[in-house]
């Protein structure tokens, strides 16, 4: 079942990238974890033998656990980005209204001539 949702999610991913859903950039990651989990399915004992070492009991719990961190990573990256997005907004607006008051100034400049 594990085979067939990673090609599953792989084909999916794949898709939206060449229909212009999805930068290649954004989707790399998601097509490293589909082949991480393809990975996963095909060799579970090397999963397990993982998971006993960190002292996770079993090869579900430890995906899981990992799973949850990567996503609160990405999550904490796309955040960054968005507050990056924000300020440059913020800087670009600022710099548009003293244009647009400079152009206005200059057209009064020319109507008093």
């Amino acid at each position: 079942m594990a085979i067939i949702l990673a090609f599953a999610f792989f084909i999916f991913t794949i898709r939206l990238v060449r229909r212009d859903k999805a930068e290649i950039r954004h989707m790399l990651k998601w097509i490293i974890l589909a082949i991480v989990i393809l990975l996963g399915a095909v060799f579970p004992e090397i999963g397990s033998k993982i998971a006993h070492l960190m002292g996770i009991k079993t090869l579900a719990s430890m995906t899981l656990f990992v799973l949850v961190g990567i996503l609160i990573i990405i999550a904490m990256l796309y955040q960054i980005s968005l507050v990056s997005a924000e300020k440059q907004i913020t800087n670009l607006v600022q710099e548009v209204s003293l244009l647009k008051k400079r152009v206005d100034e200059l057209e009064e400049q020319t109507k008093d001539e």
